[in-house]
């Protein structure tokens, strides 16, 4: 064979396995698309297939057609409150139109509702509540966030939407309303309480200050109830008020406050903590970690300190604790604290419906997370409820000042 048919049928070769080899990656392919696309619909139908059983059986064979068509989207509603509701997440639920439309209005807040202080919401068989107002009735009442109220007076609250909870609960001045609670704890023993609440008109400041003379020193007592979006000023404010007074010591007051806006506690480190140093760290399932640094106000980065804390400190509270526990040394005194790690946003549907859900969760500076664990504060002393009801005696500020004493006598 001449030289040239040689090169000839080289290249007829190499063309052909360059064809076969074409054939089997695109066979390989797309048997594997296939595959793929076979898995994803197959789960698809493993997940929900009962969900469209159901359906199309009622659609064909139920009896009165009339009540299944009026009922349709109720039962969406409903079958979507129990699919998220299944996920055992107090933190995540669905809100219907009305529930959405409620939360929205309690949370912008109105000094002349008369009310307990407990912001609820109807999930499962109970309405849950989700926070407590510090001062308020329900917090005096020891009304805890979780609670579940399954009983208001003699409504059971299976059956009430959110609203007409509310209304229940809400009612005049010094009126009383009777709650049956059912209380969870973390390793999901069940504990049953009636509690009588006397409703009022509820205006708390979200920060109180005063300075408090002990052993011959002037301390700077700073009470923080809630963080919200005016809260940094009004703790601004306060500090200029004990820094002309010449406070030498501070305690900062974080018992009852349930949380509120991750930012207004980072504003708040900042006074503490030098500026550019971390004062909390989140973590997401899909979106970039993120590290809040202090803004660096600074103006008691050098002053003792120490943190009163209790079982209804729970979320930012418990942020700014750790952070300060952290940075700058700060002494925490009370009882554990609530064990809220986690971070929650808000999903809204154009149709008025909303998803509240947990998209991840955060920790301190040095990766120390106390979700499902609390704060276990360095000096526990646990407030002496008789001596606080008659003589207004508190223990754990006692405690908090006799701390601040012992620290500055090292």
């Amino acid at each position: 064979m001449s030289k040239k048919n040689i090169e000839r049928w080289k290249l007829i070769l190499a063309f052909s396995c360059g064809l076969l080899v074409g054939w089997l990656l695109v066979s390989w392919k797309l048997s594997t698309t296939s595959e793929y696309i076979n898995n994803f619909f197959q789960t698809l139908e493993k997940r929900y297939f009962r969900m469209e059983e159901i359906s199309n059986l009622l659609s064909k064979e139920y009896y009165d057609k009339d009540l299944l068509t009026g009922n349709e989207q109720l039962m969406i509603e409903k079958a979507t409150k129990a699919f998220v509701d299944g996920l055992g997440d107090p933190y995540t639920s669905y809100l219907d139109e009305e529930q959405y439309s409620w939360l929205q209005t309690e949370l912008e807040g109105d000094d002349s509702i008369e009310w307990i202080g407990a912001v609820v919401w109807k999930k499962d068989y109970y309405v849950q509540v989700e926070e407590v107002v510090k001062g308020s009735p329900a917090y005096n009442a020891w009304i805890l966030p979780l609670d579940r109220i399954v009983m208001i007076g003699t409504w059971e609250t299976k059956d009430l939407t959110t609203t007409e909870a509310v209304q229940q609960i809400r009612g005049p001045k010094g009126t009383d309303v009777s709650l049956f609670i059912e209380r969870v704890d973390k390793e999901w023993q069940k504990e049953y309480l009636e509690v009588i609440v006397t409703r009022d008109v509820i205006d708390v400041p979200s920060v109180r200050s005063k300075i408090l003379d002990f052993s011959w020193t002037k301390i700077g007592y700073l009470e923080v109830t809630v963080f919200w979006d005016q809260t940094n000023r009004l703790f601004t404010r306060a500090i200029s008020d004990i820094v002309e007074q010449k406070a030498q010591w501070v305690i900062v007051d974080l018992r009852g406050n349930g949380g509120g806006l991750l930012t207004s506690a980072v504003q708040l480190a900042g006074h503490f903590v030098p500026k550019w140093e971390i004062v909390v760290k989140t973590k997401y399932s899909v979106f970039d970690d993120i590290e809040y640094r202090s803004t660096g106000f600074w103006e008691l980065e050098k002053i003792p300190t120490v943190i009163l804390v209790d079982a209804l400190t729970a979320s930012s509270s418990e942020i700014l604790a750790l952070a300060l526990k952290e940075k700058i040394n700060a002494t925490i005194v009370g009882t554990q604290t609530f064990w809220k790690g986690s971070i929650q946003t808000l999903y809204d549907f154009k149709d008025g419906t909303s998803l509240k859900y947990t998209i991840g969760k955060w920790f301190s500076p040095s990766w120390v997370t106390i979700d499902h664990e609390g704060i276990v504060p360095d000096v526990e002393e646990i407030i002496d409820i008789t001596g606080y009801i008659e003589n207004g005696f508190d223990s754990q500020l006692q405690k908090a000042q006799e701390v601040l004493v012992k620290i500055l006598a090292k």
